[in-house]
């Protein structure tokens, strides 16, 4: 049985401001601790429940947050940013079942907390076949190309609320509800890791047994930018159209490339920002 772990940083236990995730901000050091103790109880739980690999991939900002020394003895890390699959780095056909730890909702969600789409302040939506996703939709397509189950989303009541309607067959644990997109409500850590760890046991349980939709194919994603120079950069890299004057596509025959050269249309929109103007 091996476990792939996704992990991003806004749904994690506590963390509420952009102060407890921007390296360098005063509350970050805090909200990399958090970060570890839920990755760690996933895996804790993914342990229990019969686990006997579990990878896991730092898949927040630059992708270094999580300290190897912190992290649970039996897990592997995939530490960095310079990654062909982004936060699905590490993911094969060969893993029974994949783990979203510290999820967020899509950007524009209301009462979301920390709601944005791999760019806080560059990508106003992203579509896939025509259907608007946030990081969990679009990842997930990927794990159910694959033929991986999503098995568990963690993060706010938003972000479970998503997953429960894009996957319709997942566990989920809660450990915040959303009052706005910089304020939540938040469980004591103690029992919101009980809920990640009890999760994390009853999806390995289940690995086999989840029903969970799979994308059309051939695919089509569609990103749409904050501003007119970030779709043009975007649509520098190789096989991305510019089909609007802030928006840019790809299409592939599968979702692997698709998604692939996704990762690469998003990296090339969001370096075209500018420090002035966006």
């Amino acid at each position: 049985m091996k476990v792939f772990i996704s992990a991003d940083m806004e749904g994690i236990t506590g963390i509420a401001d952009p102060s407890d995730v921007v390296k360098g901000e005063a509350d970050y050091p805090a909200g990399r601790e958090a970060m570890v103790a839920d990755v760690n109880a996933a895996v804790e739980g993914a342990l229990s429940g019969g686990a006997e690999a579990v990878l896991v991939n730092d898949s927040h900002s630059s992708m270094t947050n999580l300290p190897r020394e912190s992290l649970h003895e039996s897990a592997r890390l995939i530490r960095g940013g310079t990654k062909p699959w982004s936060m699905m780095q590490g993911l094969s056909e060969d893993h029974d079942v994949a783990f979203f730890i510290g999820y967020h909702a899509k950007a524009g969600t209301p009462e979301a907390v920390l709601n944005h789409t791999y760019y806080g302040q560059v990508l106003l939506s992203l579509r896939v076949n025509g259907t608007e996703v946030g990081e969990l939709g679009w990842n997930a397509g990927l794990a159910a190309s694959l033929g991986v189950p999503v098995g568990l989303v963690t993060g706010d009541d938003a972000a479970e609320a998503e997953a429960i309607d894009r996957l319709e067959d997942v566990e989920t644990a809660v450990v915040k509800d959303g009052v706005d997109r910089f304020t939540a409500n938040c469980l004591p850590p103690a029992r919101a890791r009980e809920r990640i760890r009890d999760g994390a046991e009853r999806a390995v349980s289940r690995a086999s047994s989840f029903a969970q939709p799979t994308p059309d194919e051939p695919v089509t994603i569609e990103a749409d930018w904050a501003a007119t120079n970030q779709a043009a950069n975007a649509a520098g890299i190789p096989s991305v159209e510019r089909v609007a004057g802030r928006t840019t596509r790809i299409e592939a025959d599968s979702y692997v490339a698709a998604f692939e050269a996704s990762v690469a249309m998003l990296h090339g929109g969001g370096a075209g920002r500018n420090e002035f103007y966006g």
